[in-house]
């Protein structure tokens, strides 16, 4: 049997995945959710042409490997490209909330489970959902601030265990910390980046977008968030090590051992 065709993606988004048919020539949009029915990245997938006059199976392959919050901050230039500047900036503080929620899977539930000498998925389990329970109803400003005091405190979980006092606290309100707490830190590539997340007022233009005002921001705009959002969040996912893979963080215990 000879071998089906191969066909690299033309777009990638946080939801499409988008290539041409080797076949027809005509493009096909895949939903990750209801057409591939997965969200990990697509190296190598069989499909069939969505095109009624074709339906011929090809392969797909090319997808871009990256985290939620930094495809959120891709999709952005599409979004631009279509002038659709209110859906960037919504879009751009989305990333920061999806970044904030990464960062608290991998302090208080990957790195605590990595260290650990034995599993216990039961726990870890229990501790993810106590985790979304603490969190779900928390907005940006919310978020932001339990992010800069956690990171300000330097508090590392031995274990699961001390994690889940720290997943309590999450349920109180916190105000930012200090900037001189910040600077404080003494890390010359984390303390500028935290204080330009502490600095940001891009969940205020996303709030003005939303509620009643339904703001339309001008190119310009979106530009200026777009690449502030860039310049914050891409180095700050390097400096802190954050991937959403718990498999990644477990590899750490062993190598530590």
């Amino acid at each position: 049997m000879d071998a089906i065709p191969v066909a690299r993606a033309t777009r990638t988004s946080y939801e499409n995945f988008a290539t041409v048919c080797p076949w027809c020539r005509k493009e096909n949009i895949f939903s990750r959710a209801s057409d591939l029915g997965t969200f990990k990245p697509i190296l190598g997938r069989d499909v069939s042409c969505l095109s009624p006059d074709c339906g011929k199976p090809f392969r797909i392959i090319g997808d871009v490997v990256s985290s939620a919050h930094e495809m959120l901050v891709f999709d952005c230039h599409e979004l631009l490209d279509g002038k659709h500047y209110m859906n960037c900036i919504l879009s751009l503080a989305q990333a920061y909330e999806v970044f904030f929620s990464l960062y608290f899977r991998v302090e208080l539930l990957f790195r605590p489970h990595g260290r650990e000498s034995r599993h216990r998925l039961d726990e870890l389990n229990r501790l993810s959902r106590s985790l979304r329970k603490a969190t779900e109803r928390q907005g940006f400003a919310d978020m932001r601030s339990h992010f800069l005091q956690h990171v300000v405190s330097g508090r590392t979980p031995r274990d699961l265990d001390e994690a889940a006092t720290m997943v309590a606290e999450l349920q109180a309100k916190r105000g930012d910390p200090s900037d001189s707490a910040i600077s404080a830190l003494g890390d010359v590539k984390l303390v500028p980046l935290l204080r330009s997340v502490k600095s940001t007022d891009i969940n205020d233009v996303r709030n003005r977008i939303v509620h009643k005002q339904a703001y339309r921001p001008s190119l310009e705009e979106a530009l200026h968030y777009l690449q502030q959002t860039r310049a914050i969040l891409f180095p700050l996912t390097r400096v802190l090590d954050l991937r959403d893979e718990i498999n990644r963080y477990a590899k750490h215990r062993l190598q530590e051992q």
